[in-house]
């Protein structure tokens, strides 16, 4: 293993990976094992998250006593409306459990109520534990690692990728060649310009929840060379405490956690209306849809869950910085008055939905509420205030399932590999906590056997 050295020009490198989080992890440790020399760089120094491992949750969604295949199966289709490839869908499903222990090998340690049953296994120390025991893996290894070391653009010669021209850490360029290059570098949730070009002028009222270095450097390299991009304007976020935006430095010390529970309220925007269906599943399959909305759509991007004492312990902001505890209020128009919304509205919203209540369900609204539906009536009144947030990209490369590249013809880009956030074809529209994890890993590894097989091949010839 070697780190910290400037480059020149090297030759000796059968593949090249941009970008050092869960994704290009997996690929070196891969093509490692598979007998490839490996070299991985990132932009961001070492003493820093690479990726956006660091601040996800930790969640790791696999098949397990009490989670089926064809449940997880039909997760992945449903949240993304039938729009994920059921190929890729299959992959994860098949290959989930086993990915898990292959984890858990190089290090990861799961937390014990959770490693064996449940949709998703949790790393001890969330996301921030499950990044520092994979680059720890990779670090055991005879892979060399670059840090502070940023990817400017791909090279091309005679029809196929042959290498990255680079920025140093002492500033200077150079040249790196190889036998195949993965791009692992994530998304483009930090370059606001990018944000604003795909997403909408809106999408300024999210609270960005990820790395400060997914700034779609890759996408914007493979592009340059006809790479196609998909999805572009969607992305994974979440329904978030207001108060991670007016105190990001909460979120920058533990990460940004999404509220909790909030299904058993009702989410109300600043006119005092309802929006959505709250009770279309449980908040850890509508958080992210959710988010959405309030961000996207919503006046001033900011909405209210909003319940009675009856439902204060079931409501978990999971934000614990100021102003955690919720807004109280001994009547609805007091509570209004406190949240500078029409009193008249949150009212007559509240009335009509508590006369509609039955059996958990509220049909007689519009929106209908048709799960967990509970009358407000108890004082106190309670709120949060909320708004959506921004963890990853859902849109970009469109790749084979072995990784490669495909150009706007469908047809891949010789010597060109992708994996991780930096792809798309999978997630849509809404997210199965924990399934990005997953994705990261088990592509990540086919991603880095496919790529040394490519470059050993073209090395003997």
């Amino acid at each position: 293993m070697s780190k910290g050295r400037q480059l020149s020009g090297e030759t000796a490198i059968d593949i090249l990976i941009v970008g050092d989080g869960i994704a290009g992890c997996c690929a070196a440790i891969s093509a490692h094992e598979a007998g490839a020399r490996v070299l991985v760089i990132d932009k961001a120094p070492s003493d820093v998250p690479h990726g956006n491992t660091a601040f996800s949750g930790g969640a790791f969604r696999r098949v397990s006593a009490d989670y089926s295949q064809e449940s997880f199966y039909s997760d992945l289709l449903g949240v993304s409306g039938n729009k994920a490839d059921p190929r890729v869908a299959r992959l994860l499903v098949d290959q989930s459990a086993e990915a898990q222990n292959w984890l858990e090998m190089l290090g990861v340690h799961w937390t014990a109520e959770t490693r064996f049953v449940g949709p998703t296994a949790e790393s001890e120390n969330r996301g921030t534990g499950l990044a520092a025991a994979i680059r720890g893996a990779l670090r055991q290894r005879p892979v060399s690692v670059l840090d502070r070391t940023e990817a400017l653009s791909l090279i091309r010669e005679q029809d196929q990728v042959v290498g990255v021209r680079v920025r140093n850490a002492d500033g200077g360029e150079s040249e790196v060649r190889a036998g195949a290059v993965i791009l692992a570098s994530g998304g483009f949730g930090a370059n606001s310009e990018m944000v604003k070009r795909y997403i909408g002028a809106q999408a300024s009222n999210l609270i960005y929840r990820g790395s400060p270095f997914n700034t779609g450097d890759g996408l914007r390299m493979a592009e340059a060379l006809g790479a196609k991009l998909d999805w572009m304007d969607d992305f994974h976020g979440g329904l978030l405490h207001y108060g991670y935006k007016e105190y990001p430095e909460q979120g920058a010390k533990s990460g940004m956690r999404h509220l909790q529970g909030y299904e058993v309220g009702i989410l109300v925007n600043k006119l005092g209306n309802r929006f959505v269906d709250e009770g279309e599943d449980v908040s850890l399959k509508t958080y992210v849809k959710f988010g959405k909305i309030i961000a996207l759509t919503q006046p001033k991007g900011v909405a209210y869950v909003v319940f009675d004492a009856r439902s204060r312990d079931t409501v978990d902001p999971v934000y614990k910085g100021p102003g955690s505890k919720p807004i109280e209020a001994a009547s609805i128009s007091e509570l209004a008055a406190t949240l500078e919304i029409p009193a008249n509205a949150l009212e007559k919203t509240i009335a009509e939905f508590n006369l509609g209540v039955r059996d958990g369900r509220c049909l007689s609204v519009t929106p209908p509420k048709t799960n967990f539906a509970r009358p407000i009536s108890v004082p106190p009144f309670c709120a949060h205030k909320v708004t959506g947030g921004m963890t990853m990209t859902f849109g970009g490369l469109r790749t084979e399932q072995t990784g490669e590249v495909l150009d706007v013809n469908g047809a891949p880009i010789r010597g060109l590999f992708a994996v991780g956030e930096i792809t798309t074809g999978l997630f849509y529209g809404n997210y199965a906590g924990g399934s990005s994890l997953t994705k990261c890993t088990i592509l990540g590894r086919i991603c880095g056997k496919a790529a040394t097989e490519y470059a050993l091949h073209r090395r003997a010839h």
